[in-house]
């Protein structure tokens, strides 16, 4: 039994860094009919690696987010790619109330636009 896991924890480790080495610092994983898509030993990892991540995006949301971010949706690690990455000036998760769903807010930043920063 403690070979087969630690067979797992390799195989998670050397995810974990794949998806460290593309500069991601935000990863968001849509719901999957499979309700262990993700473990504790991923969120684990990934947070060591200092990479945000945000389980559960329902599946109508991934396009919006996509065209809001400007990335594209993987399916596997070998697209996850740094091409595949988008950027968001911020990205915060806030919890509305003790015990119920959280909120992400995600803020897309363009050059073009410009804040007048006089008032």
């Amino acid at each position: 039994m403690d070979r087969i896991l630690n067979e797992e924890k390799k195989y998670i480790i050397a995810l974990c860094k794949k998806i460290a080495q593309t500069g991601c610092n935000v990863l968001m994983i849509q719901k999957s009919v499979l309700r262990d898509a993700t473990n504790d030993l991923v969120i684990h990892f990934l947070t060591k690696l200092k990479i945000l991540v945000i389980n559960n995006i329902e599946r109508n949301d991934v396009e919006f987010i996509s065209k809001t971010l400007g990335v594209t949706p993987v399916a596997s690690i070998d697209q996850f790619t740094k091409d595949k990455l988008g950027t968001a000036a911020v990205v915060e998760e806030v919890a509305l109330a003790e015990g119920r769903d959280k909120v992400l807010t995600l803020l897309r930043s363009k050059p073009e636009i410009r804040l007048n920063e006089d008032g």
